[in-house]
């Protein structure tokens, strides 16, 4: 992914969204986990991975929306049983969330994702005004 300055407001613009994205996620009343991706890019498409065991495709969600990719869910607590006494309970329990602004123009309505043995992949692919292409130089 290039990042292309245009004017120095686009930048201040862009660390404002920044600042208050990290806000909202950091001293929010609902604390949100996250998770461990990966993340690659080709000339076609943008491609998350995303570690997820233990969870159904139907237990995630995924928006995209103003060029974010959003992937969220809730990892629900095991229900507590008198009887057995926990010794060790380092499962994760609670909503966890992780957001992608992405810089390029993509192809919304052709976003695909799966899921496989806890990994989620979702591919976003690039509309054709984001695909780098070749300009010919004519010699005079």
């Amino acid at each position: 992914m290039t990042l292309y300055v245009a004017n120095p407001s686009a930048v201040l613009e862009a660390r404002r969204r920044m600042m208050r994205r990290m806000f909202d996620e950091n001293f929010a009343s609902d604390r949100v986990m996250t998770f461990p991706v990966s993340m690659t890019e080709t000339d076609e498409a943008y491609t998350v991975k995303g570690f997820l065991p233990g969870l159904t495709a139907e237990e995630v969600n995924i928006q995209f929306s103003n060029g974010v990719l959003s992937i969220d869910g809730e990892y629900k607590a095991d229900a507590a049983d008198e009887k057995v006494e926990v010794l060790v309970d380092e499962f994760p329990a609670g909503r966890f969330g992780r957001s992608f602004e992405l810089s390029d123009a993509v192809k919304d309505d052709a976003i695909e994702a799966s899921m496989s043995n806890g990994v989620l992949t979702v591919i976003v692919p690039k509309a054709e005004e984001a695909k780098p292409r070749t300009i010919k130089i004519v010699a005079k």
